[in-house]
């Protein structure tokens, strides 16, 4: 098998991954400004999404764990208002004195977020710098796209790099609507795939 899912005890290993990854990428840099403490911040910050994935999504490992795709099932991003309460506590409670601005971001990607079809939601994708250029996107997105076409439901992703949003393209994903424009942070390309 070229990937698996997550379980409990590699949920940390999982952070790692993504706090490498997007250590250095100019939206994270925004929303966690100090070059110190930027990974740990991630790691905690997306330790947030794992949790929350392992009860409504997965997390998908490759197999050498050099990289992680964290996603979520149709329906399972509403949330009630004690849900809403209680992660927002946690979301405050890690980012500190950057809370406002991941607050923010948030905020305006659940606005931009597609509501007229069920759908599975990518919500991170991350490959360690050692292994870019090898078959782990690929790999990744294999497994997730058999239970895509499985499932009969369609993805959606906002991808935070233009050549990310190219080079996902040969898995299916077309440009879900024009490059996304958030005041203060880079542009973000959402993606859309139809099950296959």
């Amino acid at each position: 098998m070229k990937c698996r899912h997550a379980i409990e005890s590699e949920l940390d290993m999982a952070c790692d991954i993504l706090a490498e990854g997007f250590y250095n990428e100019p939206l994270h840099k925004i929303i966690f400004p100090d070059d110190e403490k930027r990974l740990n911040k991630l790691k905690f910050f997306f330790r947030i999404y794992l949790d929350l994935a392992s009860k409504r999504g997965g997390t998908l490992l490759s197999e050498n764990n050099t990289g992680a795709m964290v996603y979520f099932r149709p329906g399972s991003m509403e949330m009630t208002e004690n849900e809403r309460s209680a992660f927002d506590r946690v979301l405050r409670n890690v980012c500190g004195s950057d809370y406002a601005t991941a607050k923010r971001l948030n905020n305006e990607l659940e606005n931009y977020h597609p509501q007229a079809r069920q759908h599975y939601y990518i919500s991170l994708l991350a490959v360690r710098r050692s292994s870019r250029g090898s078959d782990v996107v690929k790999n990744l997105f294999s497994a997730l796209n058999d239970i895509l076409d499985g499932s009969g439901y369609p993805c959606y992703a906002e991808c935070t790099r233009f050549s990310t949003r190219t080079l996902i393209k040969r898995w299916g994903y077309v440009d879900a609507a024009p490059p996304m424009r958030i005041d203060g942070f880079p542009e973000l390309y959402p993606v859309w795939r139809e099950p296959q």
